[in-house]
């Protein structure tokens, strides 16, 4: 009798906890965000990006300027470090703006991605994990969200996702081109060999075309030439 009521409990509690599975097999808590609110997600997670990302590179260029910027950079041992203080303050900047849009995604994330294992490598992972400690805890974190966005891509609501529905109508708009068949190689003509009438397999003499040898009236032809003679 325990041993029932303990396993009512357990189905009561897994109920709970995980709700009624839907039609399609899938209980309430492993679904992902329904259409706008994934949408919403998505825009969120750029905002977010995209403030960070703005706020870094406005220090650099505004309020440190990029010649302090590169001798930070020099102080940190960051290998050509005037090209690398200008390369992250564009990436920061202009990226900043990309990802609030939703534009070329792939492409700022991937540059995004150059200046955060840099910065990882020649800032923060000797310092541990936490930010508190300069560890590369937010490095970390920010890099996650680049390869996010990057495999699921900015959402509806952004610039790649309708220039991809532009790209989409045009191509079924356009007609087809009809396709020219291929001709196989010509070479050249044999040349014709010219035949009489009498060569043609038409004028090929038969035995029906023979005229049959005729029959000589005279019974002794040879003994009458014999005589003659």
């Amino acid at each position: 009798m325990s041993d029932r009521i303990r396993a009512t409990r357990v189905k009561v509690i897994t109920r709970m906890v995980y709700g009624d599975r839907s039609h399609s097999g899938r209980s309430s808590v492993n679904r992902t965000l329904p259409g706008p609110a994934g949408e919403v997600a998505l825009v969120l997670a750029r905002l977010i990006l995209a403030t960070i990302m703005f706020a870094h590179g406005y220090q650099k260029l505004f309020i440190n300027g990029l010649g302090r910027t590169t001798q930070g950079f020099e102080y940190m041992s960051i290998p050509a470090a005037i090209v690398s203080a200008a390369f992250v303050t564009v990436v920061e900047l202009v990226g900043s703006v990309l990802v609030l849009a939703g534009a070329l995604i792939t492409i700022v994330a991937a540059c995004y991605m150059i200046v955060m294992v840099g910065a990882a490598v020649f800032v923060h992972i000797p310092n541990g994990i936490f930010a508190a400690d300069n560890g590369w805890e937010l490095v970390g974190a920010i890099a996650a969200l680049l390869l996010l966005l990057a495999a699921a891509g900015p959402g509806r609501w952004s610039v790649d996702h309708a220039v991809r529905t532009r790209q989409g109508s045009d191509l079924a708009l356009d007609p087809v081109p009809p396709s020219s068949p291929t001709s196989a190689p010509t070479s050249a003509p044999l040349p014709q060999l010219t035949t009489s009438a009498t060569d043609s397999p038409s004028s090929t003499p038969t035995m029906a075309d023979v005229p049959a040898p005729s029959r000589s009236t005279d019974p002794l032809p040879f003994h009458r030439q014999r005589t003659e003679a």
